[in-house]
């Protein structure tokens, strides 16, 4: 074929000077080529990193620099206001590495390979450059220029030669002479977005990373101050970002922040350093913000696309990181031990920043123990190394410094102790066994709310001493070996540590009853309730007289409660033991009445403890019908047989003869209760030598005094009763008359309540949860005053009624008990007080008064929390000691809460029905 009249036109030395152009792009055509085929395949990472390679070349020639970026339908525009361009940056944009002996390029040249420009063409195959380029032989002159870049023939090199001079002679051809104005917007680059790289989807690409650059921009502002601003304009909103201030002295960076044009919040950065390393973390609302997910942890001012899984607890910082070509990584062989050197001084900035945070009460620390085994094992280089001495390290600080919250004070890693279920992977299930063992352990486990953070953020393989599985909490019961000392671990009363510890057996029968053989923490019916395992000789207690056991024990020299299991286990706690395992009045009568076989079968006679057994045996037998009963004669026989022998030979010749007397004056059965009383001999003769007495003491029985009470008031006052003791008594008395009559009318108003919401509104809640019924409670009293439930759910709605006098100014009080249900998260949203302004005359009220009148509080916790954690204060510093105690006579606490306030909170009944449908239904 042949050629144009045109090419025929062409003079030799055009085409020699023609082919020296094409060999001279035929290296950047290469390159380009090089650089821009992977791009498709680097999708992931480059759609993060396409906005910091701008802001690289954006700053790196000056000590201040402000950026702009623009996302427009089909377009994107990064523009700064830094130095304008030399000619040799030009040059480079349009043929990379054309020049690389340039003498005006440096060690900080702005395209000094030119790979991080090129990668921006994720965005686009299309780029216009707009700029001012200096003149390089004369002062504050300056030429106006722009051009594109069309690397859309990537893959054709004679292609791409035509483009790279397509711009070459745009660029001649269209620059022109103008002035330069300091901090303006001089420098664009605009990428069309809808001239992508093939299998690109650009506005994709655009759209993630924008949300990217909103995640990281604080922290790069914080590591690069003389980015100044960086502000961001999408279609749907417009982000400005800049840096504000600093506190050295705290290590406190403050970054000012508004959205559309309003301003918000500061975003407060708080780091440290150590030589040329910085650590650092967001701080709002005094606690640590957690980083985000799919974030570079490794910065060179920048953040290392790549590094996201980075095995570093926290975002670190160094100039003096050496990176993999890419930069996507470091390594951490033997031989990069500048990169080594960088983390192990990270680390002492984590120490001092972690005891920094800690001292100013920062909550969230949890966020910055995240050093997980796994991702140290896939680092390419250097994970032995990073096992051995960075995660030591890390142990040492966090076994050092003092930043886990438990109960109020701070604790190290030394002493946390974090439940932990090996097998399990429910959250709920967690935070059961946290509940069951809290008490447990309440000075080194994080509060409730902090727990599932710490389980889920600490590597138990690298820090093995804190997980506390079950197995460690039985061990930690048993040690108490009884309830006394457990009662102290728990800084509880008995009673209440009876009660944990059945749920404690409850749960550990459940997830592993074999514990339960191993270690011994089944409680005796002993006075100290001495702990057994449960192989060991103890038995359910199916109501032993306690007669019974009283003479057991002194017929056999030892105590029968040791035998028996705690009332409060064995009525708590189903299948702990067979059913056979059982401890009945006929058990220990058999064991009794076998003492009694065999002394007969002895011809011996009972020793003095077996005596003293024997009364009350006798005493026993009296009360239960006499000694020729049934009872008896089933449970005791070879006693019943020989009851006179067993008798008489335990009297002495004169005892004998005063039985006689006794029987004699048929006044047996009443000397009989005396004598089974608990009056001394002292105390009886007394009443002897004083009959003249008797009959004024039966008339002051017969007025129906207490005696008990008169009984105090003698042993008070042995002279006589003061008159002012007298005068309170009356006041009192009073108080006590009016209190009474007060609570008969809170429960009268309760009980109009309680029927006339039976009948008006009860069926239209069964109704709207869809169940067949709902149980509807009157408690009358304790936590709440009225229970709703769904049979089905479980799911249960409280009422507290408070009824106050007409035109009432006073207010209004919970019990402590009310107050904690009230702000029990379990309960919380559950709760409500219903409150009512009675008629002035009491008898005019009826159930359609009440319910029209009826108001109510729903969810009082919300504004009630901070009086229950001062209440808890007070009861917290009175008690912290184990051995001395402060303690409150003849008075309590109550939660007093304002009227006026409470009516501003009220609202109808039939917000009343939507808020109990809601709570049950879900």
């Amino acid at each position: 074929m042949e050629n144009s009249i045109e090419e025929q036109n062409i003079s030799f030395d055009e085409q020699i000077e023609e082919t020296e152009v094409e060999k001279r792009l035929s290296i950047p055509a290469k390159r380009l080529m090089e650089k821009l085929e992977p791009i498709p395949s680097k999708v992931e990472a480059l759609q993060r990193r396409w906005f910091w390679e701008l802001a690289q070349n954006a700053s790196d020639f000056n000590d201040e620099v402000d950026v702009e970026l623009v996302v427009n339908e089909n377009t994107l525009a990064f523009s700064h206001n830094g130095a304008p361009f030399k000619l040799v940056d030009v040059d480079n944009l349009i043929t990379p590495d054309s020049d690389k002996d340039d003498p005006e390029i440096d060690a900080d040249y702005i395209g000094r390979f030119g790979s991080g420009f090129i990668s921006t063409h994720v965005l686009s195959s299309v780029i216009t450059v707009n700029g001012l380029v200096k003149d390089k032989h004369k002062t504050d002159v300056y030429y106006n220029f722009d051009f594109n870049l069309d690397r859309s023939n990537y893959k054709d090199k004679s292609l791409l030669i035509e483009s790279i001079k397509e711009s070459k002679r745009e660029f001649k051809e269209q620059y022109r002479l103008a002035s330069h104005n300091p901090k303006t917007f001089e420098t664009k680059f605009t990428y069309d977005l809808s001239q992508g790289i093939a299998g690109i989807d650009s506005k994709g690409v655009a759209e993630l990373g924008v949300s990217h650059l909103l995640k990281v921009l604080p922290y790069v502002l914080t590591f690069l101050p003389k980015l100044k601003s960086v502000k961001i304009k999408t279609k749907s909103f417009e982000y400005h970002l800049f840096q504000k201030s600093g506190i050295k002295e705290t290590g406190t960076h403050i970054i000012g922040f508004s959205k559309n044009s309003k301003d918000k919040d500061d975003i407060i950065i708080r780091y440290a350093k150590c030589e040329q390393v910085t650590v650092a973390v967001e701080i709002k609302d005094q606690k640590v913000v957690e980083y985000p997910e799919n974030i570079a942890t490794l910065f060179l001012s920048l953040p290392m696309i790549g590094t996201e899984n980075f095995p570093f607890p926290i975002v670190i910082n160094s100039p003096d990181f050496v990176p993999v070509t890419e930069r996507d990584s470091i390594s951490l062989s033997e031989n990069d031990t500048k990169n080594r050197d960088q983390l192990l001084n990270g680390i002492e900035a984590y120490k001092t920043l972690l005891q920094s945070l800690s001292n100013d009460g920062i909550g969230n620390l949890y966020q910055l123990v995240k050093i997980k085994g796994d991702k140290i094992k896939a680092l390419t280089s250097g994970s032995e190394w990073f096992a051995d001495e960075v995660s030591k390290k890390f142990r040492t600080v966090l076994e050092e410094v003092k930043f886990i919250n438990c109960k109020g004070e701070n604790i190290s890693y030394s002493s946390l102790q974090i439940p932990f279920i090996p097998e399990n992977k429910s959250e709920s299930k967690d935070l059961d066994y946290y509940d069951t063992i809290y008490d447990l352990v309440a000075n080194t486990v994080p509060k409730r709310l902090e727990y599932l953070h710490w389980l889920k953020n600490v590597d138990f393989s690298i820090f093995k001493t804190i997980p506390f599985r079950l197995e460690a909490a039985v061990k930690k019961v048993s040690e108490a070996q009884n309830l006394e000392t457990l009662a102290k671990v728990l800084n509880k009363n008995e009673g209440d540590t009876t009660k944990w510890l059945a749920n404690f057996i409850k749960y550990v029968l459940e997830k592993d009853n074999g514990l339960l053989k191993s270690y011994s923490i089944i409680p005796n019916k002993s006075q100290q309730g001495v702990f057994l395992d449960r192989d060991d000789d103890i038995y359910m207690d199916d109501e032993v007289d306690k007669d019974l056991i009283l003479v057991y024990n002194q017929m056999k020299g030892e105590s029968y409660n040791d035998k028996l299991l705690n009332d409060t286990i064995c009525q708590e706690v189903s299948n702990l033991f067979p059913a056979t395992r059982i401890k009945n009045r006929a058990v220990i009568s058999k064991e009794i009445d076998e003492i009694f076989r065999l002394r007969l079968e002895q011809g011996t006679r009972l020793s003095p403890s077996e005596n003293d057994g024997l009364k009350i045996l006798v005493s026993w037998t009296t009360a239960n019908g006499g000694l020729e009963s049934k009872l008896v004669s089933d449970n005791f026989p070879t006693f019943q047989a020989s009851y006179h022998n067993f008798v008489m030979d335990g009297l002495s010749a004169e005892d004998k003869i005063k039985a006689l007397s006794i029987k004699n004056s048929g006044k047996q059965d009443s000397l009989l209760k005396l004598a089974e009383s608990e009056i001394t001999e002292e105390e009886l003769n007394t009443v002897a030598e004083s009959l003249s007495d008797v009959k004024q003491i039966i008339s002051i029985i017969d007025s129906g005094a207490n005696i008990n009470q008169l009984q105090e008031l003698a042993e008070l006052f042995p002279d006589n009763i003061p008159q002012q003791v007298l005068d309170f008594a009356r006041e009192e008395g009073e108080k006590k008359k009016d209190f009474n009559t007060k609570s008969k009318i809170g429960s009268d108003v309760e009980k109009l309540f309680k029927s006339a919401f039976e009948k008006e509104h009860l069926g239209f809640i069964v109704d709207k949860v869809d169940y067949s019924k709902v149980d509807f409670i009157y408690a009358g009293g304790g936590a709440y005053d009225f229970r709703i439930t769904n049979p089905a759910n479980k799911q249960s709605f409280y009422i507290e009624m408070k009824s106050v006098r007409n035109n009432n100014t006073d207010s209004v009080k919970l019990a402590i008990s009310q107050l904690e249900r009230a702000v029990d998260p379990k309960y919380k949203e559950h709760y409500c007080i219903a409150l009512i302004e009675r008629t002035k005359n009491i008898t005019d009220m009826d159930e359609t008064y009440v319910l029209n009148n009826l108001r109510f509080i729903q969810n009082p916790g919300s504004f009630l929390e901070s009086v229950y954690e001062d209440h808890k204060k007070v009861i917290e510093s009175t008690n912290r000691a184990k051995e001395a105690k402060l303690l409150m006579l003849n008075g309590d606490f109550r939660c007093s809460i304002d009227y006026e306030f409470l009516k501003t909170k009220s609202k109808s009944i039939n917000e009343l029905l939507e808020a109990i449908i809601i709570s049950i239904k879900n």
